[in-house]
């Protein structure tokens, strides 16, 4: 039984619940333990920790740092977990990497004028309430806009957004080395998100994550598209090697059908353990 989902998304990101709302659906769900890890943001864990206080859930402060891809991978991202949210470094990622957003939706706005579909910069503010400026919101504009040509969200990224679309950008972010660093300055522990997204060079991009004292792998994670076992096996082996301590959730942003619900995917009370014993040993707690 799932116990522990450490992978989730709130307001202050792209996702569409609140802090307040994601503990009570946590609770609604059966877990134990929960940690809110908005994009390149922090400002959501205050309101959650008081409030997962008040309803007897644990609560671990997290984060989601758009990396610099290596080469061969187009995005990487690292998870920050059992950070300190009012360490210094990690609160200025916020106004870093709102500046690196705007860069890349304005690209991904000029990509899209060129194949024909007019959409601004201006209009992606509005959409977001000048917040998180990602790929979901240009996608919700673009299927508003134009519902006789763009069926759902998925066709959106598969044609246009995604890593295969015409109009993808790679994201700008902090570089891998810096990104752990950050977070160990802060107190927490740094995790590859969705490692199966890193591409065929893979294992030799978290060989390079390991060298910079990287601490673990998000392995138990699933979406409602299942990663092939044929992926995800090697990778357990590979952490099992280099001594990767395992982390998971559903990457949860909105209730719907065809996503993963919150707590459909975590660690059990096992692993949750398991990860919070690495993570007291490590910080001699």
């Amino acid at each position: 039984m799932i116990k522990a989902d450490l992978h989730v998304h709130s307001t202050h990101s792209d996702g569409e619940l609140t802090p307040k709302q994601l503990i009570d659906y946590a609770l609604e769900k059966g877990l134990s333990a929960i940690s809110i890890t908005d994009h390149d943001r922090v400002s959501a864990n205050k309101e959650a920790q008081e409030y997962a206080n008040e309803k007897g859930i644990e609560y671990i402060p997290g984060i989601e740092i758009t990396a610099t891809p290596p080469e061969g991978a187009k995005e990487l991202h690292i998870v920050g977990l059992f950070i300190n949210p009012d360490d210094k470094e990690i609160k200025n990622i916020s106004e870093r990497h709102r500046k690196y957003s705007i860069e890349t939706s304005k690209k991904i706005i000029k990509n899209l004028n060129k194949l024909g579909y007019k959409i601004t910069f201006e209009e992606l503010v509005k959409e977001t309430n000048n917040k998180h400026l990602g790929r979901p919101f240009i996608a919700k504009i673009l299927l508003r806009k134009y519902p006789d040509k763009l069926k759902d969200r998925k066709q959106v990224f598969n044609e246009l957004l995604g890593k295969e679309g015409k109009a993808f950008v790679k994201a700008r972010g902090t570089e891998m080395k810096e990104a752990i660093k950050i977070i160990h300055n802060a107190g927490g522990i740094a995790i590859v998100a969705h490692p199966w997204h890193l591409g065929e060079n893979k294992e030799k991009i978290i060989e390079e994550f390991i060298s910079f004292g990287g601490d673990g792998i998000e392995l138990a994670y699933q979406s409602k598209k299942s990663v092939p076992k044929k992926i995800i096996k090697p990778l357990r082996r590979f952490s099992k090697k280099h001594r990767l301590v395992i982390s998971g959730g559903t990457d949860f942003h909105e209730k719907k059908p065809d996503k993963s619900d919150l707590g459909e995917y975590g660690l059990t009370k096992k692993e949750f353990q398991k990860l919070k014993d690495y993570w007291k040993n490590k910080y001699n707690q």
